[in-house]
């Protein structure tokens, strides 16, 4: 009866410890991905607001500052820069293309009077930045940068990141949350989806915008 007794505990004990060490080890892979994600993000705006500084798409207008569409030559040196980073994933770069070339079908659709470069920014171009969807920020805010709701599934993480509260005192700057994505490709996270690029449409619906 003792021997049955020792033998249970024993194996109690063994779950126990067992359960404890998975415990251990999956909220440690889970600080990694944290550690590994937050690192990412923080790259990826130091290197934008300190080398690569460019919104939107490349244009190519005529001699006559009509717009034509994307500028494809510009636009293919552009995302060849963007991969020698090594920050963004494969699928990021197929939407970031189709975005490109819904936006070029547009412009090639819509009549002149939409097209002159003189008049301003065209509607195939937004107010706020792509990297940031905002238009103001604080300075060196890669920096302090946190991220938060964390959600990760499989080989692919959901989160938002920001500013607020990391050394940013002023109220300007508050309330700011930015929605992200990344994927882990080869066993490294790259950006899969950033919030500032859903302000562009599909040709339909520029469409819809011009037809108003």
């Amino acid at each position: 009866m003792k021997k049955t007794v020792f033998t249970i505990l024993t194996i109690l004990c063994l779950t126990s410890c067992d359960n404890s060490a998975n415990k251990e080890n999956t909220q440690s892979i889970i600080n990694a991905d944290s550690i590994e994600l937050t690192t990412l993000v923080r790259d990826v705006y130091e290197w934008h607001e300190t080398k690569y500084r460019k919104n939107g798409f490349p244009f190519k207008h005529n001699t006559d500052s009509i717009f034509t569409g994307v500028d494809w030559d510009t636009y293919a040196k552009e995302m060849a820069v963007f991969k020698k980073t090594n920050f963004f994933s494969e699928s990021f770069f197929a939407k970031h293309r189709a975005l490109a070339m819904s936006t070029d079908t547009s412009i090639k659709q819509t009549s002149i009077e939409w097209r002159n470069v003189k008049d301003g920014i065209p509607i195939w171009e937004t107010d706020a930045d792509d990297w940031c969807n905002c238009q103001d920020y604080p300075d060196n805010y890669w920096t302090f940068l946190l991220l938060k709701d964390i959600t990760i599934k499989h080989d692919t993480a959901t989160f938002k990141w920001t500013w607020d509260n990391n050394g940013n005192n002023d109220e300007f700057f508050s309330n700011h949350e930015y929605e992200m994505k990344a994927v882990k490709e080869n066993g490294t996270w790259k950006i899969s989806y950033m919030e500032g690029f859903k302000n562009y449409r599909t040709a339909s619906g520029y469409n819809q915008i011009i037809s108003k």
